[in-house]
């Protein structure tokens, strides 16, 4: 409790770092931690895992923040078995004890520490049940130690990486003590899926107060490797001659919500929309806004709002005076006018924003988003009737058709569409054909999913096809059929081209697995696509305008948007899946004149990933481990 409330933490654990100088920081890096802290719904730190620079103390005091000191102390590389591990040796009770003390005389006079932490990792005995003892006689302030669990010396449960289903079951539990996860969703390249789902059950369950993101910056280092600039990590070293792989722990030390240079990340964005605190809901006109807040009105911010269709706005508003205190909620109703066509999408987007500048927040600054959909869905492509001649040349495996200015040609014993050109100028190299991998995430490959799954790979490559078929319908329709069998078997693709004389092509996939517990998951199913690398923009109506995932896509609303294929790509550290779009209606490709190919949904909203790198860049041999992205 803070001034009798049942405070949410917001919080990330934060290491010192600096990609010149490492755990050396200068004021601004500091400064830095805290503005970005501030502009991503942040409110309260871990000191993992020791008391940091007394400046980034003096601002947490100044600016506010939430801070849980922490002793320098972990050893769980010993285990946490009592007969090992230095927590109950009494021989190694002045290392303790001496550490402990020196974090309360570091940060005793600070009111922004709420919490004292007793170490990290370091299981639990006899000198963590003295320095407990020794912490609650000399100050008021609550102890957490996460190894001691359910022991007596912790005044609240500081798990580490529950499963959202389990923190949603803390209700349940009988303990007395609360819950605040002292480590949770962990950041490790392109990552924090079901992030929502946490604070779901954190804001849902008695006794849940929230937790700390693992962890808040990459701590990777800007430095030269054979010529070339890189964000260099263990693999990387040393800069010159062999890596001694069994002296290196490759990247796990770059998980970070900000990047080294405490720049945004993908995650950053998800995170900030799921920590805000200002909610909102809708109920046809009326919108309820309530202050989360818990010692603080939004006098400061005002709510501007648009009405979109099909990625148009087609009205706007502006409500000035918000007046809310801590807590409390309010009802408005918006004044909208437009008449809803019943054949287009309509979404309410809100965007809480503050009136005047505060410390590290511009005016302007948007605090708070939310986008609700209104009315309508969806349309899917329906291909207008139309009138004109296919031709057809068959030589051998491949078959060629064309039509008024296109030619389209299928390896029919590969099983692919391997060319489509519109009036001389090639349109798609390779494509789309039925793929089940793609590049793993740093997640992944800790999963071992970059080895287990790695069969899947190339699979449709690699296997023959077992029956192709086409034939011509009456109305001049195509229709080309292919059926290969997967893995030996285990597994079947079907894809069906449908060829229109206007030279659109409906693409349609069916698969099947005939061992189902073999492969509980794959890393992705759907098609590839190689088209003329000339196409280096990218429009789409779908979620964006960052990269999202249907586990991460709280901070991704749907519009229109356009950028260069070059931004598609997020430079994670290490090479990996990267630039996903989701509940896309439709995607266009073209070249700086406009001139491309354009791909729309028939039955289901796509998951589209529109990259200038293949395969093979992202992801090398399973035994080669891609070391740095320049």
């Amino acid at each position: 409790m803070v001034n009798g409330k049942r405070v949410f933490f917001k919080g990330v654990n934060r290491h010192e770092h600096n990609p010149k100088t490492g755990h050396t920081l200068i004021k601004e890096d500091m400064l830095k931690d805290m503005e970005m802290m501030k502009k991503l719904n942040v409110n309260a730190v871990r000191h993992s895992h020791y008391p940091p620079d007394p400046y980034w103390l003096e601002l947490c005091d100044e600016y506010g923040l939430y801070v849980i000191e922490e002793a320098n102390i972990e050893s769980h590389g010993l285990g946490y078995d009592l007969e090992f591990t230095l927590a109950n040796k009494k021989e190694w009770r002045n290392p303790h004890f001496e550490r402990i003390k020196r974090m309360y005389e570091h940060g005793k006079n600070h009111p922004s520490i709420i919490t004292w932490s007793l170490g990290n990792e370091a299981g639990n005995g006899i000198n963590f049940y003295e320095a407990y003892d020794w912490l609650k006689k000399t100050d008021t302030r609550p102890v957490q130690y996460e190894r001691a669990e359910n022991d007596y010396n912790t005044d609240v449960l500081p798990p580490q990486y529950p499963h959202p289903d389990w923190v949603a079951a803390f209700g349940k539990n009988k303990d007395g003590r609360g819950l605040i996860m002292s480590e949770y969703a962990h950041i490790m390249g392109n990552s924090l899926g079901n992030f929502k789902d946490y604070w779901d059950a954190i804001e849902s369950t008695p006794g849940v107060q929230g937790g700390y993101v693992w962890e808040w910056i990459d701590q990777s280092f800007d430095t030269v490797k054979n010529g070339k600039r890189i964000m260099a990590y263990g693999g990387d070293f040393p800069l010159e001659g062999p890596v001694d792989e069994n002296l290196s722990d490759n990247d796990f030390c770059v998980k970070g919500v900000v990047t080294a240079y405490r720049g945004l990340t993908p995650m950053a964005i998800e995170l900030k929309r799921v920590h805000q605190f200002i909610k909102t809901s809708l109920n046809e006109k009326d919108l309820k806004i309530t202050n989360t807040y818990f010692f603080r009105d939004i006098n400061n911010v005002k709510l501007d709002w648009e009405i979109v269709t099909n990625g148009k706005v087609v009205e706007k508003g502006t409500v000035i005076d918000l007046n809310l205190q801590p807590q409390q909620s309010k009802t408005i109703t918006l004044p909208i006018k437009v008449k809803m066509d019943p054949t287009k999408e309509y979404f309410l987007n809100v965007s809480y924003k503050l009136k005047t500048a505060e410390p590290f927040l511009e005016k302007d600054y948007e605090i708070a988003a939310n986008q609700f959909a209104l009315s309508g869905s969806p349309a899917p492509f329906s291909q207008p009737v139309v009138s004109g001649n296919i031709s057809e040349t068959k030589a051998g495996d491949l078959l060629e058709l064309k039509g008024k200015d296109f030619t389209i040609s299928f390896d029919l014993k590969k099983g692919i569409l391997n060319s489509y050109k519109l009036k001389g100028n090639e349109l798609i190299e390779n494509g789309p054909q039925p793929a089940f991998y793609r590049a793993p995430t740093d997640n992944d490959i800790g999963a071992q999913l970059n080895t287990s799954l790695r069969e899947w790979r190339n699979a449709y490559e690699q296997n023959d096809v077992t029956n192709a078929q086409y034939e011509k319908a009456d109305n001049g329709i195509y229709t080309i059929n292919v059926n290969k069998n997967i893995l030996n078997g285990q597994a079947q693709a079907q894809q069906t081209f449908t060829v229109y004389a206007n030279g659109v092509i409906q693409v349609n996939n069916h698969f099947t697995i005939n061992v189902a517990p073999k492969f509980r998951s794959l890393m992705r199913l759907g098609n590839d696509l190689q088209v003329n690398k000339k196409f280096n923009q990218i429009q789409w109506y779908g979620r964006g305008p960052w990269e999202n995932y249907q586990d991460r896509i709280a901070a991704a609303d749907v519009g229109v948007y356009s950028q260069p294929l070059s931004k598609q790509y997020f430079p994670y550290a290490r090479p990996q899946e990267s630039g996903n779009k989701t509940d896309v209606r439709w995607i266009s490709l073209t070249d700086n004149k406009g001139k491309g190919l354009r791909v729309e949904f028939t039955d289901s909203l796509l998951s589209v990933a529109a990259l200038p790198y293949n395969i093979d860049d992202l992801d090398p041999a399973s035994t080669q481990t891609p070391v740095s992205f320049g």
